[in-house]
């Protein structure tokens, strides 16, 4: 009985998911889908960087705090020229025209996205020893 509630509230979390990963897409179209989620990609590496960083200095290794810092100026640099790649792709996806198929692809990402991350939280589940399916 306790896997079967556990099975069902899996599901009901999964569906909550793609319901709002794809209103979210299709409220953001494409366009501002692809720069938030790589945005989210760029701050995770920079946070990961940071904490390696961090370690490297208490350590003393010097020469992976210099990578480190390397490795973040390099991008910050990729992050601002992302920037100035998105900006007008952004301005087109406002046309009336392009609007439209930009809503919709941007739907279609956030449920890729939703696939994306019920796939890591059921294989985090599945790691923590609780098997769902």
């Amino acid at each position: 009985m306790r896997q079967e509630i556990f099975t069902f509230a899996f599901a009901v979390a999964v569906l909550l998911l793609f319901i709002w990963r794809i209103r979210a897409g299709y409220a953001c179209g494409l366009m501002q889908e692809a720069v938030n989620l790589l945005s989210g990609i760029i701050s995770l590496a920079c946070v990961a960087l940071v904490f390696l960083a961090v370690t490297s200095a208490m350590n003393k290794s010097t020469h992976i705090l210099t990578a480190c810092v390397i490795a973040l100026i390099l991008l910050g640099i990729f992050f601002k020229l992302c920037r100035l790649v998105f900006a007008p792709l952004l301005a087109v996806g406002s046309i009336s025209i392009v609007s439209g198929i930009n809503k919709l692809l941007g739907a279609v990402m956030g449920a890729a996205e939703a696939c994306l991350l019920a796939f890591f939280f059921y294989k985090v589940l599945s790691h923590c020893g609780f098997y769902v399916f």
